[in-house]
């Protein structure tokens, strides 16, 4: 039995976290998980798909909070 490979979700956690602080770091965690899950999901035929979730999850809130912080600072409301 093949076991999963943990790197791709400890990936999308910290994408997630992080997008509350660091939001351009977050969007590089997002993609690096995203691109994990993907690659481990076809070499070993397993399921990703929460994986994959929470990488997306992380990415759309980071970009999120990028685009809020540069409303912020050219004082759009």
């Amino acid at each position: 039995m093949q076991e999963k490979n943990n790197a791709s979700f400890v990936l999308g956690i910290i994408s997630i976290i992080v997008a509350f602080i660091f939001p351009l770091i977050s969007i590089i965690f997002g993609v690096f998980g995203l691109g994990s899950a993907i690659l481990n999901q076809k070499e070993s035929g397993l399921d990703y798909t929460t994986e994959i979730m929470l990488s997306i999850v992380g990415i759309v809130l980071s970009v999120i909070f990028c685009l809020v912080f540069i409303s912020q600072l050219s004082g759009i409301n």
